[in-house]
């Protein structure tokens, strides 16, 4: 009977150690979910997720794809996930599939309106014609 009660006052404290170990798992809000639409060439669209784990708050460019000369079908340029920190008058970015740091860029709210505007992060290197240097998205969902 003694062991019963040692194996069970044992079992007890690995389970309270262990609970008291666990971390919870507490996400935030983002201050951007939903899907936006860039409004004047309406093809590039940027999915911020609704929660994350409050460290890094990422949205995901989708831009369509492209055919290369060899004739293989990628993504768009610069498509992709991005880390994103926002300050009052600009976004600081980074591409998940770069191996550089944060860049910042104009970004301004205009909550009124479901739109944003921001610094246009994701020129075509294969475009020779001039591109807006900031770009109006407006939400969709």
């Amino acid at each position: 009977m003694k062991i019963h009660r040692q194996f069970a006052f044992f079992c007890l404290l690995i389970f309270a150690f262990g609970n008291a170990s666990c971390q919870k798992n507490i996400l935030t809000k983002s201050p951007l979910n939903g899907t936006w639409i860039e409004t004047i060439n309406k093809t590039d669209t940027l999915v911020f997720a609704a929660e994350f784990d409050g460290q890094n708050p990422v949205f995901e460019l989708k831009r369509g794809f492209r055919i290369t000369e060899e004739g293989f079908k990628l993504p768009d340029y610069y498509s992709g996930p991005y880390y994103y920190k926002l300050s009052d008058d600009s976004i600081s970015l980074f591409w998940f599939l770069s191996s550089g740091s944060f860049h910042s860029y104009f970004f301004g709210m205009m909550p009124d309106e479901n739109k944003f505007l921001i610094g246009n992060f994701f020129r075509n290197p294969e475009n020779s014609s001039s591109e807006s240097d900031t770009l109006i998205f407006t939400k969709i969902e």
